[in-house]
């Protein structure tokens, strides 16, 4: 049984949005918390959010359901929480890879995120496919963490996920496909769950 983190990445300044996007009201709850009720349960005491702006606000609603690792570097964008996630987990413990995740993915579901851990072997990475590219959620093996941890950029992963000399399987991942950038692309999610209601 291979041992995964999941990393979500909630460090940002959400300038599009207006800042703290990460509670935004979603149906009641902050829209992290939307994140963390899918991964939990999957992987209980290995899950980890990165934190960097208005820090001490999202603590209180993360409380001790998941780790927090603290970015301190988080202007210059999410490939630096790419890095500081993977140095607090590799210090946390021995991993054999580690999921990497947005905050802002709301459509997400439980078992779109255990799809991709099916597909796990150890030495591929296991990236979601939507909107014709390859993107997070994305499932990387521990022989990447050396290079996630020198990430850097506001491109994040997409530089991995989008190289054909990379070892990257696919999987269809419709629901990955929309997140949450604006205070217009909240109303139009918070107006098809209500309609799905």
């Amino acid at each position: 049984m291979k041992k995964i983190a999941a990393l979500i990445l909630a460090a940002g300044e959400s300038t599009r949005f207006g800042g703290r996007k990460q509670l935004a009201d979603i149906d009641g709850k902050p829209m992290l918390e939307h994140a963390i009720d899918q991964l939990r349960p999957i992987f209980e005491d290995d899950l980890y959010v990165v934190l960097g702006a208005f820090r001490d606000e999202i603590l209180s609603v993360i409380g001790n359901r998941a780790k927090t690792i603290a970015n301190d570097n988080w202007q210059s964008g999410m490939g630096s929480s790419i890095a500081a996630g993977i140095a607090g987990i590799c210090a946390a413990g021995k991993y054999d890879g580690v999921l990497i995740a947005l905050g802002d993915q709301v459509g997400l579901t439980g078992s779109d995120y255990q799809k991709l851990l099916n597909a796990f072997d150890g030495s591929h990475i296991i990236a979601s496919r939507y909107k014709e590219m390859n993107g997070v959620p994305a499932l990387f093996p521990a022989t990447y963490f050396p290079e996630l941890a020198m990430m850097g950029g506001a491109r994040g992963a997409q530089q991995v996920l989008n190289n054909s000399s990379y070892n990257i399987s696919a999987i269809a991942i419709p629901n990955a496909e929309f997140d949450i950038d604006t205070p217009e692309d909240l109303k139009l999610f918070s107006s098809q769950l209500f309609e799905a209601s």
